[in-house]
């Protein structure tokens, strides 16, 4: 049904001359198979030529429709019925005739009626989807712009925290300041990346590494220190996506800090991968280990990722790396694939 609706939107649109031949050409097919059956129909029948009127309403359209069925009573009259010439002499068959031109054109007119439907319904589809597109477009420039500006509102905060950070003298109020300051800055990060297109989810893979890019300018400079990143690409909804950007943020400034005193050489290794229902983000180094780093003040790092993981759905675990150092996994429920 589907292919012979598709076939009779392209014959609709041809010429009116063309659907007029096509229409004429069904009738005259069906006007010999009429003759050739001839004698074993009961006269006066006409039933051969109603699929011709249909067919023709059907593909070619109304008016085409309309001259199979005058054309069709036209050619009854002259060749099948008695008289001479179009005059048809037999009141029955006369009554026929008139009959078969009525049912013809009640065909016709119920074919024209339900294509003039189906086109007004295909008119109002092709306006709400068009509705629909410039719906979903105005949503993702109104999400840009609001990504825009809470952007920029988020990096003024930052620099106002960096700016009253190293006016104190107070290190631990300094201290304090900066690591907020460094937090509003992850966060805007992450309205960064939504703001460079219209879909609801952050991808991981570029908020990742240029997070590290950044911690790797801002706090091991010439030290002897690798910080390596291996995620894959995934995409996150915005809360989903800054929970784990912070705690990325969290686990390696610690590792940064108080990982590698004295100039230590060590690497730092962050890596997000699928594994089964979950994604699975680990923040290990080879650094002095757990018990030193608490004792220098890495503990509310750790608590805050801790607090972000429930807020996923998920567990930190924090463990002694394989050799030295220290290994903190994150582990939550992951998106559909």
């Amino acid at each position: 049904m589907h292919e012979l609706l598709a076939l009779a939107a392209r014959s609709r649109a041809l010429p009116a001359w063309m659907r007029s031949l096509g229409a004429s050409g069904l009738t005259l097919a069906a006007l010999a198979l009429q003759m050739l059956l001839r004698d074993s129909l009961p006269p006066g029948q006409l039933l051969l030529f109603v699929p011709a009127v249909l067919f023709s309403a059907l593909l070619f359209g109304g008016d085409a429709g309309g001259w199979a069925a005058a054309f069709s009573a036209a050619l009854a009259a002259y060749f099948l019925f008695q008289g001479e010439g179009f005059a048809v002499s037999d009141p029955a068959e006369a009554f026929a005739l008139v009959l078969f031109i009525c049912v013809g054109l009640c065909i016709v007119y119920v074919l024209q009626e339900l294509f003039g439907a189906l086109d007004r319904r295909a008119a109002e589809t092709s306006a709400a989807l068009a509705c629909a597109t410039k719906t979903e477009r105005m949503k993702g420039l109104y999400l840009q712009e609001m990504a825009h500006r809470t952007k920029n509102d988020l990096q003024f905060v930052a620099s106002l925290l960096q700016m009253e950070g190293r006016a104190l003298d107070d290190e631990d109020r300094r201290a304090s300041l900066l690591s907020a300051a460094s937090r509003v800055a992850v966060v805007s990060r992450v309205y960064a990346l939504l703001q460079q297109g219209a879909a609801l989810d952050v991808e991981m893979r570029p908020l990742i590494d240029d997070l590290c890019a950044d911690l790797r300018l801002a706090l091991i400079g010439l030290r002897p220190i690798a910080l390596r990143t291996e995620v894959t690409d995934c995409a996150l909804g915005v809360d989903e996506a800054r929970a784990v950007a912070l705690i990325v943020n969290e686990l390696v400034v610690n590792a940064l800090e108080y990982a590698f005193p004295e100039d230590r050489a060590g690497t730092v290794k962050v890596r997000l991968a699928r594994e089964g229902d979950d994604l699975a983000l680990t923040v290990e180094d080879d650094g002095v280990g757990l018990a030193s780093m608490e004792s220098k003040g890495a503990g509310f790092g750790q608590k805050l990722a801790r607090s972000l993981a429930q807020q996923l759905g998920g567990a930190v675990t924090i463990d002694a790396g394989e050799k030295t150092g220290l290994r903190c996994e994150l582990r939550f429920p992951a998106p559909p694939a």
